[in-house]
């Protein structure tokens, strides 16, 4: 095998792994059994299991995106929770997200990386969809972009991870107008709507 080969192998064999025993019970031998190579080959990579999961989870989490400017707040919204969906539906996210949200409670390791991997990810997101909105007019300068993007991803983490619910097309679409009204009425958007239909 070469050796862009083994890498390759070993990620899929370690989410494979993951999904199947959890963090917990997590084991380089059998990642190493899984992807068809030595203990040697993965040693030689990564010098520890948590730093194995956390370089790869982490490769995962910075995956390339589409654009999301559809034109509207509601469009860029609904465009987005597709796609996190989609992503967050994968049998493998599906079982290894929650885990290691269990596991960060339990290592500090793992959850100083994850919590900075999301929040970058939140605000990267979140934060350009926010600042169309503003530039459309769709909401004023003064919106707080960190609040707003807990109030965007918040949501479909809590059903995830907490109340383990599928993410079913009529929720994302009620969470689409959930979203975008409590982003409005958040902001004092509906009643300048108001004053300005009263002139």
């Amino acid at each position: 095998m070469l050796r862009n080969d083994i890498t390759t192998a070993i990620r899929r064999a370690l989410m494979q792994e993951l999904a199947a025993v959890g963090y917990g019970r997590l084991s380089i031998e059998a990642v190493a059994r899984r992807a068809g190579v030595s203990k040697t080959a993965i040693y030689r990579r990564w010098s520890s299991k948590t730093d194995l999961v956390l370089e790869i989870v982490g490769a995962a989490a910075h995956g390339k995106l589409p654009a999301l400017d559809t034109g509207s707040l509601r469009g860029d919204l609904a465009l987005l929770f597709q796609v996190v969906a989609h992503a967050l539906r994968h049998p493998l996210a599906s079982q290894i997200i929650p885990d290691l949200l269990a596991e960060a409670a339990r290592n500090p390791a793992i959850d100083q990386t994850l919590q900075q991997l999301l929040r970058t990810r939140q605000q990267e997101i979140g934060g350009q969809l926010i600042e169309r909105a503003v530039r459309r007019g769709e909401l004023p300068a003064g919106t707080d972009p960190e609040a707003a993007v807990d109030l965007i991803v918040g949501p479909l983490y809590w059903r995830l991870a907490i109340a383990r619910l599928p993410l079913t097309d009529t929720y994302l679409d009620g969470l689409v107008e959930a979203v975008a009204a409590g982003l409005t009425v958040e902001n004092g958007v509906p009643h300048q709507r108001e004053a300005s239909a009263g002139r």
